[in-house]
């Protein structure tokens, strides 16, 4: 009986994942012969035609899409048993690499990583900023322990093997808006399809931008996207010169100096879950099973409601004046919100249905 080499199935998942021998080799810091080899030799073991090398991209065949599938499991039990022995003796060295999406994880993620360093000085903690719609696969191929990570139940995406994924937030999306254009007065949420003549800021390739799509879609029309822009803050920037609208979720910070109004949408509830993403057989790590706990509470403490200010009455104050009345934007607990969505926290998407 052959047995597989482990390395040269890592190679072929690889380069499914990167599209491209050339790709797979500069990640892998191998030259392009060298894989290309090794692959050649795995075909030549199991007998099968992994690659379909008449496309421009190595894309796999059924057996090699067959063979990664099997590879997912194997690592995953590998990197377990390591997790295992790790954990024997209880302490919490070593590097934890994390994930930060650009302008939206630090209100989470800094509380839960100084809760961490507090608790185990010995561990070496990075942080690498990511794309937002690649942590995912960032952790899966190993260039990261964790991340945060967002999904839109709206419009769900094909789940990536080997994962494990714990929902610790999630928060509503709202339309933004220049504060004096006449759409933005009052404090009554607007139907979505009051904005049909509006220019919009989207990126059609983000899950956000997907989102923006579908939702326009259902209210019957196409926005007009004089934008493709995806990083937030630049948003911020053009909503509040009076560029356009956009959507974009609660717990995005406001950009210092460009104000803008966030509205409710009338009859839609558009939401964002965000999870944190560890590789399945890490999650028991000695490094992961800290974390997880740091981000819960970290979580917990932004759902948790501002204390009320103590008002003291002015000799100038108006008797009559009320207060402006606000919009809860509190980041919405996974309970809250995912029962209604019929969702599931802390499931392994590496389990086969």
């Amino acid at each position: 009986m052959t047995v597989l080499d482990v390395r040269k199935l890592v190679l072929l998942r690889e380069v499914g994942a990167r599209g491209s021998i050339a790709a797979a080799a500069q990640a892998l810091n191998y030259t392009r012969s060298a894989v290309s080899q090794q692959l050649s030799a795995l075909e030549a073991e199991t007998g099968a035609e992994l690659l379909d090398r008449s496309s421009k991209r190595a894309e796999l065949t059924a057996a090699g899409r067959l063979l990664v599938a099997h590879t997912e499991r194997i690592l995953t039990q590998l990197e377990s048993a390591e997790a295992e022995l790790l954990a024997r003796d209880g302490e919490v060295t070593g590097e934890l690499r994390v994930g930060v999406p650009l302008h939206e994880g630090p209100s989470l993620l800094v509380p839960a990583l100084n809760r961490l360093r507090a608790r185990h000085p010995e561990l070496r903690i990075t942080l690498h900023a990511v794309d937002p719609d690649k942590g995912r696969q960032t952790v899966r191929l190993g260039r990261l322990d964790a991340v945060l990570a967002s999904g839109y139940p709206q419009v769900p995406e094909p789940r990536v093997p080997g994962l494990y994924e714990e929902e610790v937030i999630g928060d509503r999306i709202r339309l933004v808006i220049a504060p004096g254009h006449p759409l933005a007065r009052g404090e009554e949420p607007r139907a979505l399809s009051e904005f049909a003549e509006q220019p919009w800021l989207l990126d059609r390739t983000s899950r956000l931008g997907r989102l923006a799509l579908h939702l326009c879609s259902d209210a019957g029309f196409v926005p007009d996207i004089i934008s493709d822009i995806g990083d937030m803050q630049a948003v911020f920037g053009l909503v509040s010169l009076g560029w356009g609208v956009a959507l974009v979720p609660d717990l995005v910070p406001d950009r210092p100096g460009h104000p803008v109004a966030r509205l409710t949408l009338k009859g839609i509830r558009p939401l964002r879950r965000i999870t944190l993403v560890v590789r399945a057989g890490a999650r028991d790590s000695p490094q992961v099973a800290a974390l997880l706990p740091a981000v819960r509470e970290a979580a917990d403490e932004l759902r948790r409601p501002p204390a009320e200010p103590v008002h003291h009455p002015s000799a100038d104050a108006n008797p009559g004046d009320q207060p402006t009345p606000t919009t809860d934007s509190r980041p919405l607990s996974p309970e809250a919100e995912a029962g209604k969505a019929g969702t599931n926290a802390g499931t392994e998407a590496d389990q086969r249905g």
